[in-house]
């Protein structure tokens, strides 16, 4: 569950790393993360413009949130920002794609399984059992294993996804998505019901467990350790990682030939899920075997 939130940064303390600044002429430059744990990277290919690669915690608490001036300068000196979805998400639409086509959500599990669902959003989220009839019957199941992540956090939890979109869009800054929202939601659908059944029920017997876990991922993201975050994610979210090619791997692999696209004359600010961008089907390996040179550097 913990790796839906990072589908989803890290790094680790920059022992090595020097800082970025502006210089008087507003140039951005840029100073290397030795060790390679970063969370931000620039984007480099022989005439070209030079671009950066940004790994986001999709929620996270106020107390781990710092988006910093020089990340922001970067979005700024851009001219085409590049997320999972292009622009604010809307509501209606996302509603109405995790509407049922037939049948109920209570189809997807067992008596024993709804009872366990039903128990918990009246006792812990209170949600009774009426009004989860009434807000989950005709929905896809990821929308209960959509309140299950919410419930990790406060309400004063922020985005910088968001924080991202809001800037891009108020200095006129064209964004662009990798996929549409009907897609990313099409990911869940190649579950089997069975399978996410069970993974709904294990993220209700282990909440308290994972809620834990959650600070600590997000107290890794905070101080960039990358080193820790990703080894950690895996570990704990071994039912997640069953279907690392659907939600990571194949959707890494398919996002290259847009970035390729787009730096050739863009000046472009990439930022996705922090999990998508280490490892060996990662997008900054990936980028790196289609000649591009890739500098973690201090954010």
């Amino acid at each position: 569950m913990k790796s839906f939130i990072i589908t989803l940064g890290l790094i680790s303390t920059l022992l090595f790393a020097c800082v970025s600044a502006i210089n008087t002429k507003n140039e951005i430059i840029d100073v290397e993360v030795k060790n390679g744990n970063s969370l931000l990277w620039s984007i480099e290919k022989e005439g070209q413009p030079k671009s950066y690669l940004f790994g986001t915690m999709h929620m996270i608490e106020l107390e781990y949130y710092n988006f910093s001036n020089k990340l922001k300068s970067r979005i700024l000196s851009s001219d085409k920002v590049i997320m999972e979805i292009a622009g604010t998400p809307n509501p209606i639409e996302a509603f109405n794609l995790m509407v049922l086509d037939s049948g109920s959500v209570e189809d997807f599990f067992t008596k024993e399984q709804l009872a366990t669902i039903v128990e918990f959003m009246d006792k812990k989220l209170n949600i009774s059992p009426k009004q989860f009839r009434e807000r989950y019957s005709k929905m896809k199941p990821f929308l209960i294993l959509q309140t299950l992540t919410q419930a990790y956090f406060s309400d004063s939890a922020t985005s910088y996804d968001l924080q991202i979109i809001q800037l891009a869009e108020g200095n006129n800054i064209g964004i662009e998505g990798f996929e549409t929202m009907e897609e990313q939601l099409a990911f869940f659908d190649e579950i089997p019901d069975y399978k996410m059944a069970e993974l709904i029920v294990t993220s209700i017997k282990n909440f308290e467990k994972e809620k834990k876990e959650t600070i600590k991922l997000q107290k890794l993201y905070a101080k960039e350790k990358v080193n820790k975050l990703i080894p950690l994610m895996k570990k704990q979210s071994p039912e997640f990682m069953a279907y690392e090619d659907i939600f990571l791997s194949n959707r890494n692999k398919k996002w290259i030939s847009k970035i390729i696209k787009f730096t050739k004359k863009h000046r472009c600010f990439i930022a996705v899920g922090a999990a998508h961008l280490f490892g060996e089907n990662g997008v900054i390996n990936l980028l790196k075997q289609n000649g591009f040179k890739l500098t973690p550097i201090y954010k």
